[in-house]
């Protein structure tokens, strides 16, 4: 096979890979979307009204789903990447 060929066959796999490494990174990171946009209810009294309100409050601390979640999700490619080149 000549080397023209070669190297078209390998550009057309590198970006068969690259294009499913981006879907399961898209579908990676709406996970984590959904993961960290849960909310509890959380029950408080009013004074003022002499009553009990229900708030919904974010389940996650927004600076622990960003510093670590959303770090792991954006190196979710290097991480594919090196996992595929290793195998």
């Amino acid at each position: 096979m000549s080397d023209g060929f070669l190297g078209c066959v390998y550009l057309i796999a590198i970006i068969y890979m690259f294009l499913g490494i981006a879907i399961i990174s898209d579908i990676f990171m709406e996970s984590i979307e959904q993961i960290t946009s849960q909310t509890t209810v959380m029950e408080i009294w009013d004074d003022e009204a002499k009553q009990k309100v229900y708030i919904d409050v974010p389940f996650w601390n927004a600076t622990v789903a960003n510093l670590t979640l959303m770090a792991l999700g954006s190196s979710a490619p290097e991480i594919l990447l090196s996992v595929i080149s290793t195998v």
